[in-house]
Order: C-alpha cells, then sequence, then structure tokens
C-alpha cells in the first residue's frame, strides 16, 4: 500500500476516536501490541493465568485487565472493563457508543498443534466456543481469532467448520478457506 500520509492516517477512524479493541485470551499482549501500534485503542483485555495478567497490565498499563477464565466471563464484566479502559485512554473525555469495532484473540491451542496429543475431546478445544459467544454477544465491527495450523487438519477441521457456520449464521462473513499465514511474512 501506498500513502503520502502518516501512518495514523491509515488507521479508520470512528465517530472521531480511535477505533476500540478488545483482548480475548490476551496473553502477555503480544497482540495487543500490534494493534495498538497500528493505532487502536486496546481498553479491555482477558487472561485466565494470573502470571500473564499482571505481565499483561504491566506492559499495557492503560489496558482493563480481566483475570478471569473465560468460560465464566459475562459480557457484563466485560463491559465494565472495557467503561473503565476507555477511561484511563481517554482521562473520561468520551462517553461509549456500545460499539466495539474489534475483538481480537487467541484461544489456546494445546489441543489443535501437531506438537500434542492432539485429542479432538480435549476440553480447551472448546474455548473457542467461548470466543464465539463473546463475539455474538458484543458483535463488534470485526474480530479476528488467531490459532495453529492443526486446527485445520484431521478431526479437529470440525470443530473450526462448526465455528465457521456459527459466526456466519449471526451474519459475519468469513474467509473462505481458513488461511494459513506464516507471521515471518
Amino acid at each position: 500500500m501506498q500513502s503520502s500520509g502518516t501512518d495514523a492516517e491509515l488507521v479508520p477512524q470512528f465517530s472521531g476516536r480511535r477505533p476500540l479493541a478488545i483482548d480475548l485470551f490476551a496473553g502477555v499482549g503480544g497482540l495487543s501490541l500490534g494493534f495498538e501500534q497500528a493505532g487502536f485503542d486496546v481498553v479491555a483485555a482477558v487472561e485466565y493465568d494470573p502470571v500473564h495478567a499482571a505481565v499483561h497490565t504491566y506492559n499495557f498499563p492503560l489496558t482493563a485487565v480481566l483475570c478471569q477464565d473465560i468460560s465464566r466471563l459475562s459480557c457484563a464484566q466485560l463491559h465494565e472493563h472495557v467503561l473503565n479502559g476507555m477511561q484511563a485512554h481517554r482521562q473520561g473525555s468520551s462517553r461509549w457508543d456500545g460499539e466495539v469495532d474489534v475483538i481480537f484473540g487467541g484461544p489456546p491451542c494445546q489441543g489443535f498443534s501437531t506438537m500434542g496429543k492432539r485429542l479432538v475431546d480435549d476440553t480447551r478445544n472448546q474455548l473457542v466456543f467461548h470466543f464465539f459467544r463473546i463475539i455474538s454477544e458484543l458483535r463488534p465491527r470485526y474480530f479476528v481469532m488467531e490459532n495453529v495450523p492443526g486446527m485445520v487438519a484431521g478431526k479437529h477441521s470440525s470443530i473450526l467448520a462448526r465455528l465457521i457456520i456459527e459466526f456466519e449464521e449471526i451474519g459475519y462473513t468469513v474467509a473462505h478457506p481458513p488461511t494459513i499465514l506464516n507471521a515471518a511474512n
């Protein structure tokens, strides 16, 4: 892409504000860093592991980090953290209209990875459907889900196929076939 302007001009503006993002399965914030560098305000993050949540908080002091199991997370709790994160990012200077521009995350990959046992019934595999639940309730403009190539292989591909159908049934367009990207590129 060619641009005669600044990088900030490449990021879409919504209602005079920077795009608002939420990070699920946040870890220490690798995806948050990319989205922040791209011009988004990552106002809330959810991470199950307390050590990773603490590091995420350290790395992103303006983000409201919630240390909780996403399978027990209500959208009301997440909504409260979004408001707290917005206040930290904007010092309370703007009101939230309830719109989320993007929700992104990398649900646990251990059950899908070719490096592990690849058990289809690994309970961690079901966390992708909790990612879906949050998306379906908050209805962001976009979502990005990152996982490992093993998710599209063998019996595990049925989990991904079901997930794609569920996203499409609530109105999202999902790229077909799912793309395996090399982060180095």
